[in-house]
């Protein structure tokens, strides 16, 4: 499958894009291996504190990133904060390094997603989800919707497969309030290249009412790291894309993201 956020020239080729048909805290074991290899990783202790921490940054915001599908005024200023770019260096070539401040973690980007270390929540309503890292694309492609966001949070659910189904359906309530479906895919295993850390990669999709010339379609992938013993929860990496446009990320091409994922 091409991929869609290929560097070069031709970084968005016309009509080469193919549609897709908060944590524990103190000592975090996380599982590696097929389920015998257990072993110790003290940053994801950092990660799960800092996201859970009342006072940290992923406390609830009201100045929270609009929803994919949230109508904003347009003329209303836009307060985008992009970070500064990051010293660590990419996996793939040509993209940039996503490195939340005060978090041990990273994964990598296209290099023209704008990255907001300002975000520290995703939403406003219940179903709000903490988050670092938070980077979008495709601001405004269409009537004041958001094509591509994309962040780290953390679940309370120590099953992985479990975390990246709810993590998703919140994520979907969320981004895509008016909705008309939501379907939870099969989930899937998949690896780091640094490491290898061993997760859970699952799509959720459906359909949404959305402006005219906006897509109606949408797909949440998550990726979940179960940071193991009984009450310590998920690490899970979300990703936010209307679907079935032009520069829609497919499935393939958010796990070749996911696969970034490393611990610092």
């Amino acid at each position: 499958m091409q991929n869609p956020y290929a560097t070069g020239p031709n970084m968005f080729p016309p009509n080469g894009y193919t549609p897709p048909p908060g944590g524990g805290r103190g000592r975090i074991w996380l599982l590696a291996g097929l389920g015998a290899l257990v072993v110790v990783i003290v940053a994801v202790v950092a990660i799960v504190v800092v996201m859970n921490d009342p006072g940290g940054p992923a406390s609830p915001s009201s100045s929270a990133k609009p929803s994919p599908t949230t109508r904003v005024s347009t003329s209303a200023p836009r307060t985008t904060t992009t970070g500064p770019t990051s010293t660590l260096t990419p996996q793939i070539s040509g993209y940039q390094v996503d490195a939340p401040k005060d978090v041990q973690a990273a994964w990598d980007i296209p290099k023209d997603w704008a990255i907001d270390q300002s975000e520290s929540t995703y939403g406003t309503t219940t179903d709000n989800l903490s988050a670092v890292g938070f980077a979008q694309e495709g601001v405004d492609y269409c009537p004041n919707n958001v094509r591509t966001s994309m962040f780290l949070t953390t679940s309370e659910i120590d099953d992985a497969t479990t975390a990246a189904t709810d993590v998703g359906a919140h994520a979907a309530r969320v981004g895509y309030s008016t909705k008309t479906s939501l379907t939870a895919g099969a989930a899937q295993p998949l690896d780091t290249t640094d490491g290898p850390l061993h997760g859970v990669f699952l799509e959720t999709s459906g359909a949404f009412t959305a402006p005219a010339g906006c897509a109606t379609t949408y797909s949440v992938y998550t990726f979940a790291l179960s940071v193991g013993t009984a009450g310590k929860g998920s690490l899970v990496l979300v990703l936010l894309a209307d679907t079935g446009t032009d520069r829609s990320v497919t499935a393939d091409f958010a796990r070749k993201l996911f696969a970034t994922f490393r611990l610092l």
